[in-house]
């Protein structure tokens, strides 16, 4: 009767370069001085490792770079008693090797900062192997790195797989927190991301004005608000410092310094964003805006909306890949907000719904 017989417990994906440590029990009362682990290529059948661990623990420590990253193995582990005996093999142990995943999260710019109380987060997600997400969730912590929120277990968009987002709301302004991000790949690697940040944005110090006045006849309290459109002036790209003084209309200069397809699309070319200048607007803060699109390129700026005399922050519109992004530069900091992430097919048309409240910058874009 055998009285030892050693179990290999189950072994998770893992980091070839890094190494990783391997545990098993086993039956009997004899003490085990010894373990040999083995450790066989599951396509080619040849054995990659072989050694004896003297431990009285019941582990076998792998050390770094002895196995490839990319590939199956199996394992299997036997005991070496007190009294010099072996214990036969354990079960085969199938596991892969896979490299450290890297996740970046974009929001947080190179000084820690984020430039909103609401943020979507935006963590691109990257693996040498081709290992994909299955799972992802994001945390949010204190400065304390206490927990404060844990968001719901996600699934991947399928037509950006690498694109895990979580929006996040009612941040404070000035306060540290962490944001934590772990992921799941399909082969079961798990890993976890975690940074700090501080949201910085302005407050502003006057907001509209109601007005409301009693009807005593009526027997109800009328609230008043007025809204007024500013227009700006449009002109050609690259002549940001001189505006002509002209009475020529918005939809006049634009047919003077832009092509169009169809009487209706106005041309946008790299070299030659849609350019605004004099808008009120972007001083006042709170403003919404709505642009028709269709085939912008990639990396393109394709609008930019300039305060009057250069006495605020412009605001520039980037196509990107997946996202539209809204840039604003102030003394040398640089802010971003980031859209909805969605990949619009070629000749389609969509609109994005920009909404500034207190000099924030929420964007959506909804296909047509």
């Amino acid at each position: 009767m055998i009285e030892i017989k050693p179990i290999l417990f189950s072994i998770q994906p893992w980091d070839a370069t890094k190494g990783t440590s391997v545990y098993y029990t086993y039956t009997g009362s004899k003490q085990s001085l010894e373990n040999q682990l083995v450790i066989t290529d599951k396509e080619s059948k040849l054995i990659v490792y072989s050694f004896e661990f003297s431990t009285f623990e019941k582990v076998h420590h792998i050390p770094p770079k002895v196995l490839s990253n990319g590939k199956s193995y199996t394992a299997k582990i036997r005991v070496k008693t007190s009294d010099g005996q072996y214990s036969p093999y354990s079960m085969d142990v199938e596991f892969k090797t896979l490299k450290t995943p890297v996740l970046d999260i974009s929001n947080i710019d190179g000084q820690g900062y984020v430039y909103n109380s609401d943020i979507t987060f935006v963590a691109d997600y990257s693996q040498d192997n081709g290992e994909l997400v299955k799972t992802y969730r994001f945390s949010l912590y204190d400065e304390n790195e206490d927990l404060i929120d844990e968001y719901p277990l996600r699934n991947p968009v399928v037509t950006t797989p690498n694109v895990l987002t979580e929006t996040i709301k009612g941040l404070e302004k000035g306060k540290g927190y962490f944001i934590q991000c772990s992921v799941e790949t399909y082969s079961g690697l798990t890993y976890t991301h975690r940074e700090r940040f501080i949201p910085l944005y302005i407050v502003p110090s006057i907001n509209g004005v109601i007005s409301t006045r009693n009807d005593e006849e009526e027997g109800f309290i009328r609230i008043t608000a007025n809204l007024k459109q500013i227009l700006g002036t449009q002109i050609k790209s690259g002549q940001k410092d001189s505006i002509e003084d002209t009475d020529a209309t918005v939809e006049t200069q634009l047919r003077d310094n832009y092509d169009y397809i169809d009487n209706e699309w106005v041309v946008i070319t790299p070299e030659k964003p849609l350019m605004f200048k004099g808008l009120g607007m972007n001083r006042a803060s709170d403003f919404v805006m709505k642009v028709w699109c269709r085939d912008i390129p990639d990396e393109t700026k394709f609008i930019e909306l300039s305060p009057v005399d250069d006495t605020g922050i412009a605001i520039q519109l980037w196509k990107k890949k997946d996202r539209i992004i809204a840039v604003k530069e102030y003394e040398g900091m640089t802010s971003r907000y980031v859209s909805n992430i969605v990949t619009v097919p070629k000749g389609v048309p969509y609109m994005i719904y920009m909404k500034v409240i207190e000099h924030r910058i929420d964007l959506e874009v909804i296909i047509l």
